[in-house]
């Protein structure tokens, strides 16, 4: 596929990462025929928990997930015009993703799904079934092993509204 044609996905917050983290799906983001997957330095900043940001950190540097840093003025104005009511890897995220045409993964309701719709529009987002529906489309998941990943997912509260993958595939 030509780099050209390939959908970059900026991943919002640290949320979608521990989520793939705790299910061993972070590898996934590196093998997504179509799609590239890009966090910023502010996102990454935000993993605390030592084990968490060793995985994303070894997900950055296999080259399983870009980097990308808030770059042009608009970019930087939209940046602190964001800060005032998201968090700094929200804020960056959303400023890249609305400035470049890329998509945004992320699970943050209220005021960021607020902005990213009015930003990026809903068609750009995803979540964390969303991510793994597109995992079993591209045929990287069976639909029974993303229910065990849902199952994993689910005793650490968080709650997908729907019983199986099945129901949406």
């Amino acid at each position: 596929m030509d780099p050209a044609e390939t959908i970059r996905i900026v991943i919002a917050d640290t949320s979608v990462l521990i989520n793939l983290a705790h299910t061993g799906h972070l590898r996934l983001l590196g093998g997504t025929p179509g799609y590239r997957f890009v966090v910023t330095g502010e996102v990454l900043a935000e993993v605390r928990d030592p084990v968490q940001k060793a995985m994303v950190d070894s997900a950055v540097s296999d080259g399983l997930i870009d980097t990308a840093m808030i770059q042009p003025v608009e970019e930087l104005a939209a940046y602190a015009d964001l800060r005032s009511i998201l968090g700094s890897g929200e804020s960056s995220c959303l400023a890249v993703a609305a400035s470049r045409g890329w998509y945004v993964a992320s699970d943050e309701r209220r005021v960021f799904l607020r902005e990213a719709r009015a930003r990026i529009g809903e068609q750009r987002l995803i979540n964390t079934p969303g991510l793994y529906l597109l995992w079993i489309r591209s045929g990287l998941l069976t639909v029974a092993e993303a229910d065990v990943a849902k199952a994993a997912l689910e005793s650490r509260r968080f709650r997908m509204a729907f019983g199986s993958f099945q129901e949406l595939a």
